[in-house]
């Protein structure tokens, strides 16, 4: 008689497909490390505004919620740039980006010595901000 792992199990890559399907890791870490930073008073009721403002972004095309504001991220461009050239040299900006938590959506730097100005760096930022907040499977 053939014994079924959990790796054979249906229902297992069922589950996975869903779970990767409707982002439901990215909503959860999203919704956790938002839940940490900001420790309000009313956990609950703070979670359940967040899924309301999640819900919003997606039906009206309203920003989605982050942990990250375009503020913050001009704030470390801004740290970055003592000097005020607005440009910060491509290993800063890939440093700001892995900060923010958005490498993933910048451009790849093959010279190092290249200088990334701010429109770039807010653009790239702006950008990975809403597709890494946008934890809600879209519309079809």
């Amino acid at each position: 008689m053939h014994s079924m792992t959990c790796q054979d199990c249906p229902r297992k890559l069922e589950v996975e497909h869903y779970v990767k399907e409707h982002k439901i890791d990215e909503m959860l870490q999203n919704l956790t490390s938002s839940l940490f930073y900001k420790m309000p008073e009313n956990p609950k009721q703070y979670l359940i505004e967040q899924l309301r403002l999640l819900k919003a972004s997606r039906d009206e095309y309203a920003e989605p919620p982050t942990l990250f504001t375009e503020t913050n991220a001009e704030t470390i461009f801004n740290m970055l740039d003592p000097c005020e050239k607005n440009s910060i040299p491509s290993d800063r900006y890939q440093h700001a980006l892995e900060t923010l938590g958005v490498l993933q959506y910048g451009k790849v730097i093959d010279n190092k010595d290249e200088d990334i100005s701010k429109d770039v760096y807010m653009n790239v930022v702006k950008t990975g901000l809403k597709q890494m907040a946008s934890t809600y499977k879209p519309f079809k």
